[in-house]
This record gives C-alpha cells, structure tokens and sequence, in this order.
C-alpha cells in the first residue's frame, strides 16, 4: 500500500508543477498581449497587481507542491521499513532488533 502511495506522490508533483508553469506563461502571455494591442497605460496600472498576485501563487504552488510532496515520499520511504512487521521464517525472527 505505501508503494503505491508513494507511486502516487511521483505522480501528482510533476503534474503540478508542469499545470503551474504552463499557467504561469498563459497569464503572462496574455497579460504582455493585451498590452502590446491596447498600448493602454491605464491598463497596464490596474492589472499589475492582478497578474503580480496570479504569478506568485503559480509559483509558490508550482514550487511549494512538488517540494512537500517530496519531503512526504523521503519520510515515507524512510520510516516505511520500520512500520512493516517482523518476517519469521519457521518461528525464528530473521532480523534481530
């Protein structure tokens, strides 16, 4: 089951962080066309803040993300074999603790 987890946390971190990049070039690459076809100062003034707080959220989540879930797989992988049961082989424990 942790295998799986685990496959799971490989998964879905890459799949943000590559959603968030993707994200982050369409609000620029929209943001720098509007402006490009307005020429419109007025335009420029009232989204800055609109677009600055867009493309900091992409990146703390596109960053922040794949970071935890990482930090969740190493911690996972570490302590994972210190959860599983003791294998016996004909009463006898194979690992001494």
């Amino acid at each position: 089951m942790l295998d799986a987890f685990v496959a799971w946390l490989d998964r879905v971190g890459p799949l943000v962080f590559w959603t968030c990049t993707i994200a982050l070039i369409a609000v620029d690459t929209t943001a720098a066309a509007a402006v490009m076809t307005t020429k419109s100062r007025a335009l420029v003034n009232r989204w800055t803040g609109a677009v600055l707080a867009a493309n900091l959220g992409l990146i703390g989540v596109g960053v922040g993300v794949p970071t935890a879930l990482y930090v969740t797989k190493m911690a996972v992988q570490t302590f994972a074999p210190t959860a599983a049961p003791l294998a016996t082989e004909k009463g006898t424990a194979l690992r001494e603790r």
